[in-house]
């Protein structure tokens, strides 16, 4: 995943000059969620990167959506891709 670590880059750039961020995300179910609340930072865990959120809330960075109506580049090149088996 070598464009993890570019996109997580460009996550925080993106939050940090707004005080809060419209966040689209697939929970561990894979059902889409939308909330607000602020990235602050990204942490690493082994080698998968999480973004973490004002409230507390840790989100895996593959299972971001979108930010601010910015599609994630998991998501982009097929908006419809599912890992289901």
């Amino acid at each position: 995943m070598q464009h993890s670590s570019k996109y997580s880059a460009i996550l925080l750039v993106e939050a940090g000059g707004k005080s809060e961020n419209e966040i689209k995300f697939f929970d561990h179910l894979g059902n889409r969620k939308t909330i607000k609340d602020l990235i602050v930072r990204i942490k690493k865990v082994e080698k998968e990167e999480i973004v973490v959120l004002k409230s507390g809330l840790e989100i895996p960075i593959e299972r971001i959506h979108s930010v601010d109506s910015e599609l994630s580049p998991y998501y982009s090149d097929d908006f419809f891709k599912c890992d289901c088996v």
